[in-house]
């Protein structure tokens, strides 16, 4: 008996500090609030015109985050994120103590999803003839440059997927100096560039995170994460990363069908763009029980980078070579490394990590060299 009631105790006591934090986080960081006096439409832009993409219940609290250069309208969102847009701020209830020009100025647009014709994805990309290493970076540059006036860092790259990203294999080893380059010593400079964010714990990478998940505030971390914020939007919040390394696809093929899937990864490179933060996409390891669609979700994967104009990693062809096409017996969930998985050595580069770190730094190298230096 005892020993149950101080188990009790001690959950309660762990529920309270966790709401606590929660609140104190909110305290902290939360944006200007207001309220919707009554039902109000919220627009993807700041335009009667642009497309309607929710409306506001009456009474409803908005977290504001930007406003209009002339603070005519503002960016916010309601308290569980399920709307998120424009708003007109005359029709907003402002507290007194409300300062709308301490908001920072944003051109967001809200993404607004339109049909795609994956029939068309399906039979014209080729995988085999897309290059591993990014060539053509197209908008990256541009995007680079909206994000150093948004006040990215130029130091912090991100990592958005599930839990082939929220893993301490990908890229953590070259943060806490577990590293041998060996013939590709040309790359220490980018190791050294991004060294105080390659073991960052990310807030839009999980175990089983899927692209629905990352657009949803219910599966934000609450500790760092406002209310109504997702953790993709978190993530490029707290951490403020000029580029994200973002590849979905693996736990995506198990639950979400093809055409949702077109449209939530779109979603995500959008937003990413929207922040000012570079997406470097990624196709993914195939699932060898699925290998057709694994070729399919990867084929939109290319489409979406071609669409948006952004750099694409071909990971899925680099793997193609290795043993078991660099994957786990399962397969399903890439190799382990021989040694280490920051150690690029040839032999060690026969195991499905230690390539996709190294792949994942020469395509990080190409966006830094050609994009991101000044």
């Amino acid at each position: 008996m005892l020993r149950r009631l101080a188990f009790v105790t001690l959950a309660a006591l762990w529920l309270i500090s966790l709401l606590t934090a929660r609140e104190q986080a909110a305290a902290q960081q939360s944006t200007v609030q207001a309220l919707a006096p009554y039902a109000l439409t919220v627009y993807a832009s700041p335009d009667r015109q642009a497309h309607i993409v929710g409306v506001l219940t009456p009474k409803a609290k908005v977290m504001l985050e930007a406003r209009t250069a002339d603070a005519t309208w503002v960016l916010g969102h309601n308290a569980d994120g399920s709307v998120r847009g424009w708003i007109e701020t005359q029709r907003l209830a402002l507290p007194s103590e409300t300062s709308i020009p301490r908001l920072l100025v944003s051109s967001e647009t809200i993404f607004v999803p339109t049909p795609t014709n994956l029939s068309a994805v399906y039979t014209t990309v080729d995988l085999t003839t897309l290059p591993i290493v990014p060539v053509n970076l197209g908008r990256a540059a541009q995007i680079y440059q909206q994000g150093r006036i948004l006040g990215m860092e130029p130091h912090t790259v991100s990592k958005v997927g599930d839990c082939l990203s929220d893993n301490q294999h990908f890229l953590s080893p070259f943060g806490l100096g577990r590293y041998t380059l060996g013939p590709y010593t040309y790359l220490q400079p980018l190791v050294s560039h991004f060294a105080a964010s390659w073991a960052l714990d990310s807030l839009a990478a999980y175990d089983g995170l899927v692209t629905s998940a990352v657009l949803d505030p219910v599966f934000a971390n609450p500790l760092a994460c406002l209310p109504g914020e997702t953790p993709l939007r978190c993530e490029y919040r707290v951490h403020r990363p000029s580029v994200a390394v973002i590849m979905f696809g693996a736990q995506d093929l198990l639950f979400t069908p093809a055409e949702q899937f077109d449209r939530n990864l779109r979603r995500i490179v959008h937003e990413t763009i929207q922040a000012g933060v570079i997406p470097l996409l990624s196709t993914f390891p195939s699932n060898l029980e699925r290998w057709e669609q694994s070729v399919r979700y990867n084929q939109i994967v290319a489409q979406v980078a071609h669409d948006y104009d952004v750099p694409l990693m071909n990971l899925w062809l680099a793997l193609e070579a290795l043993p078991n096409h660099g994957l786990n017996a399962d397969g399903r969930h890439l190799s382990l490394p021989l040694t280490d998985s920051g150690d690029l050595t040839p032999a060690n580069l026969q195991r499905g990590y230690p390539l996709r770190n190294l792949v994942t730094l020469q395509a990080l190298n190409a966006v830094w060299h050609g994009a991101m230096k000044e």
